[in-house]
């Protein structure tokens, strides 16, 4: 991969003094050196507005290196990635600041062939407003290739969201412009294509004929922490379903695309997001249930309307559990079930499977349990398969056995796998957009929040306490049970199992 970075790229970051570049940017790019993909050639940016040199930038971000790189720390390595930093001072809402850019552009070789990047790490209302002055400063007219990578929200709503996206695109052009999602960075959502598509024996029975519920499940055991200001006004919805649990459903339930391309890939994760049902005004009051931390029972942890710029009178849900259903033939029937939230009782995100029980008069004595298939996404990664066999001895009795691939417990110390942001880093630098949502992917699910949002309103759709520290509110398993269903924790062990 290394002649992929040969190339002249100047990356530049505005917002480079903030929580995001500190914990993840930087220290991604330093793994990346450690990994000898950053070339002689590559510039590294950083925009802030603080009156810094560049060594005392530099002596900011090195603890956050020493922190979080998943390689160690290691001084000669870290003097390398400082090489190719440069701290600039620069006002993002002043036009002519934007002319400093052009000092910074010229290498060995001839500029025009310079990938230019620029990574908005910061708050939406400075999307458009740094679009705008790098264009009209002339800096996307001194060469030919110009990126742009969008971090989260985009948009504060819909109407928002279209207007961001009509002036980036007018600047840099659709195919430029890359909306960066770090779930789709994870190693297990990867995965998920190739234990779909490269293994018969899930193949042909991922469909309705045999799965029975599809849940996903994201849940967190911190609260807001510094984020009280920005989460108050999106909430679990906009936070998480809107973005990173609808595109997980999507490569989910998506059909096989016709190539790893990424315009084929997105085409079929679009499919399903088109194709979403249960969220109707006549049927949002029995699918959906929203509810809001309060203190600990044990006092340990405050209640959401109690953290740092929260409204004390917030509304605003920290958890949120719907049933959607995918129409098309492969899901017809098949409940998704999707449940997010903060101050849970464990933090995985993970997706199961459900099978249709085992129709049989043979074990007559006991009823097989339904085949289960668990991804897990994060903190451990891997495949978990639950299955029925016989137990040992002279009767017929069924013993339910598991099989339990855990990738991070294998591969962490061999091959150190590459961290979301790091992955998706060098996706941009390559110009490889498959990872990144597509505007039709982003407009669809802004749809759904609204539409979901107008209907809370409008129906005067309650929400519900739950105590920090517990797994949700009661009337998220009375969402499930009125089916007939439980939700699935991902709290599994041998010993669990092996005796039933």
């Amino acid at each position: 991969m290394n002649e992929l970075l040969d190339q002249p790229v100047l990356f530049t970051i505005f917002g480079s003094t903030g929580d995001l570049t500190f914990r993840k940017l930087i220290p991604a790019f330093y793994n990346l050196e450690k990994r000898g993909l950053l070339g002689k050639n590559f510039k590294l940016l950083c925009i802030g507005r603080r009156a810094w040199t560049n060594e005392e930038y530099l002596k900011v971000v090195r603890p956050w290196v020493e922190k979080n790189s998943r390689f160690g720390f290691n001084e000669e390595i870290f003097q390398r990635l400082s090489s190719h930093i440069e701290y600039v001072k620069l006002e993002m809402t002043v036009l002519d600041d934007y002319k400093k850019l052009a000092d910074y552009d010229r290498f060995e070789n001839n500029q025009s062939s310079t990938v230019n990047i620029y990574y908005l790490a910061v708050a939406p209302s400075y999307f458009s407003i740094i679009a705008d002055n790098l264009k009209n400063s002339g800096q996307l007219d001194r060469c030919a290739i110009h990126r742009v990578v969008l971090e989260k929200p985009f948009g504060e709503d819909l109407a928002h969201a279209r207007s961001l996206n009509e002036v980036l695109c007018k600047a840099f052009g659709e195919s430029n412009v890359y909306r960066i999602d770090h779930y789709l960075g994870k190693e297990m959502i990867q995965n998920i294509m190739t234990l779909r598509f490269a293994n018969r024996v899930f193949e042909g029975i991922w469909n309705n004929r045999f799965i029975d519920n599809i849940q996903i499940t994201a849940s967190e055991i911190v609260g807001v922490e510094n984020r009280g200001t920005y989460y108050d006004n999106a909430g679990a919805l906009k936070d998480m379903v809107q973005n990173h649990l609808f595109q997980i459903l999507s490569f989910i339930a998506m059909e096989k695309p016709s190539s790893l391309k990424a315009e084929d890939i997105r085409q079929r994760q679009s499919d399903v997001l088109e194709n979403l049902r249960g969220l109707g005004s006549d049927e949002i009051k029995d699918n959906i249930v929203f509810g809001q931390y309060t203190a600990s029972t044990d006092g340990s942890s405050l209640a959401y309307r109690q953290e740092e710029n929260v409204a004390s009178d917030s509304s605003t849900e920290t958890f949120i559990a719907l049933k959607l259903e995918v129409d098309s033939p492969r899901w017809k029937g098949v409940p998704f079930y999707i449940k997010t939230g903060k101050r849970l009782d464990e933090r995985s995100t993970y997706v199961s499977i459900q099978f249709k029980p085992q129709a049989t008069d043979l074990f007559v004595s006991q009823e097989p349990q339904q085949d289960l298939l668990i991804i897990k996404i994060q903190p451990d990664e891997g495949v978990y398969f639950r299955f029925n066999a016989k137990k040992p001895g002279t009767m017929n009795d069924i013993s339910t056995v598991f099989m339990n691939f855990c990738q991070s417990c294998i591969y962490e110390n061999r091959i150190n796998t590459p961290e979301a942001y790091e992955r998706l880093l060098l996706e941009a630098v390559k110009g490889d957009d498959t990872l990144f949502a597509s505007w039709h992917q982003v407009e669809l699910t802004w749809h759904y929040a609204e539409s979901i949002n107008l209907y809370r309103k409008k129906l005067a759709l309650p929400i519900v306490d739950y105590a920090a520290g517990s797994d949700g509110p009661d009337a998220s398993s009375e969402l499930l049970k009125r089916d007939g269903r439980e939700w699935i924790r991902n709290e599994i062990t041998e010993e669990s199992y092996t005796e039933n």
